[in-house]
């Protein structure tokens, strides 16, 4: 993964993702939405061997 700026903010769930590339604007993430997309991410085909960009 791919994670900006990371901030001490509550989970909102809400969040851009993109796969093998970067986001435009992508600047910052709450911690606790960082690991909800990793725990999402686990068991997903299309995350294998994919770089996954995160970011508000």
């Amino acid at each position: 993964m791919r994670i900006p700026y990371v901030v001490d903010r509550p989970l909102t769930g809400i969040y851009r993702t993109a796969y093998g590339r970067n986001l435009r604007g992508a600047l910052r993430i709450s911690r606790a939405d960082a690991a909800h997309l990793m725990l999402a991410l686990v068991g997903r085909l299309e995350a294998v061997r994919q770089t996954v960009t995160v970011a508000y």
